[in-house]
């Protein structure tokens, strides 16, 4: 059986950040607009861990003889976490940027479609992240703890709609693929 060690997980997950963030800003890369670069880049890695960690599953039962699906399973929670750092980040460039521009941080600002659906998405991930130790699992209960983690395909579907709002080909190409492993994932089980 294929075993994926901790650190070289970890470094897995800091590697776009490395690349894609600090590289760029370390080398002076990113133009007379840092936070602009910043907040597309942190949108990508957030996006592409996100879509990589609600594949997991479909990929194991789709797969079950490809141990590294079955091997990255077992850190779906590192994984998740990792997501919700890349979009804290994304959120801090957003505002940043936000603050550069406008000189404050106007309320209606939060009335735009992409900006509200980023940030219902990015609490839901906050509350995601809080209650993904054992001691929630522990005091909640499992069902009442898989119910709320369900809300990950709320997520789903925010984050869908806020990249669409931004760039239909892009939300395609990322949650078309997903979707339908979810749904041959859905299909199966009612088949059983």
């Amino acid at each position: 059986m294929t075993k994926i060690n901790k650190p070289f997980l970890y470094l897995l997950l800091i590697f776009p950040a490395f690349i894609f963030l600090l590289l760029p800003t370390l080398l002076d890369q990113l133009g007379p607009r840092p936070w602009k670069k910043l907040l597309i880049h942190s949108g990508y890695c957030t996006l592409s861990l996100l879509t990589i960690s609600l594949a997991l599953a479909p990929l194991t039962k789709h797969f079950p003889r490809a141990q590294v699906f079955k091997a990255l399973s077992r850190h779906r929670r590192a994984i998740g976490i990792t997501v919700f750092l890349y979009a804290a980040f994304h959120l801090t460039c957003v505002l940043t940027k936000t603050i550069q521009k406008k000189g404050c941080l106007p309320l209606d600002y939060f009335l735009h479609p992409v900006v509200y659906t980023g940030s219902l998405a990015f609490l839901i991930l906050l509350l995601l992240t809080v209650t993904s130790t054992d001691w929630s699992i522990r005091s909640l209960g499992y069902r009442k703890w898989k119910n709320i983690h369900r809300s990950v395909y709320g997520v789903e579907l925010l984050i869908f709609i806020h990249v669409f709002l931004k760039s239909s080909t892009l939300a395609f190409s990322f949650f078309i693929p997903l979707v339908l492993l979810q749904g041959v994932r859905v299909r199966r089980k009612d088949k059983r």
